[in-house]
């Protein structure tokens, strides 16, 4: 309950810092043109994510996860930046799918955005056991410098 407080708070300073004067949960303080462009850099950003089990491609978490990223597993558990990298890098599960879908996401600024979907993965445990597992998940955007960044997130199982 503490975390989602602070995401809450989060949420709402973040939005007050980014310029945001948003009227309600989906409208944007941008142009709808510009919130398009946002949600596909967003949503490109995050598939890419989700892949990451396939291709391997951690410098891809390198460049999206922001210094201070933070992420809540589905045990409860909270990952820093580093934390995130080894348990990416030090799987012993292989992975044969891995996809986001129903993914959403919401502008509330030219530096401020939530994305949220469905992630799939499916492969064998280490003793070579299939598995199957689908999450819901949250993540916050904000552009630093530019760049669109992960500060928080929050993953939890499905099935």
């Amino acid at each position: 309950m503490k975390q989602l407080g602070l995401l809450v708070i989060f949420i709402v300073v973040g939005t007050t810092l980014s310029g945001c004067d948003s009227t309600g949960p989906t409208q944007s303080a941008v142009s709808a043109d510009e919130a398009e462009k946002i949600t596909e850099v967003i949503t490109k950003l995050s598939n890419e994510w989700g892949r990451v089990r396939i291709t391997k491609d951690i410098d891809h978490l390198r460049r999206i996860w922001a210094d201070d990223f933070s992420y809540t597993n589905p045990d409860g558990t909270v990952a820093n930046r580093e934390d995130g990298f080894a348990n990416f890098e030090d799987s012993t599960y292989t992975y044969t799918s891995a996809r986001l879908t129903a993914f959403n996401v919401r502008v509330y600024g030219k530096n401020f955005a939530v994305g949220n979907g469905v992630y799939h993965e499916a492969g064998k445990d280490k003793a070579g056991e299939p598995f199957s597992r689908k999450f819901q998940c949250t993540n916050v955007w904000v552009r630093k410098n530019g760049t669109w960044k992960v500060v928080a997130g929050h993953m939890s199982q499905l099935e």
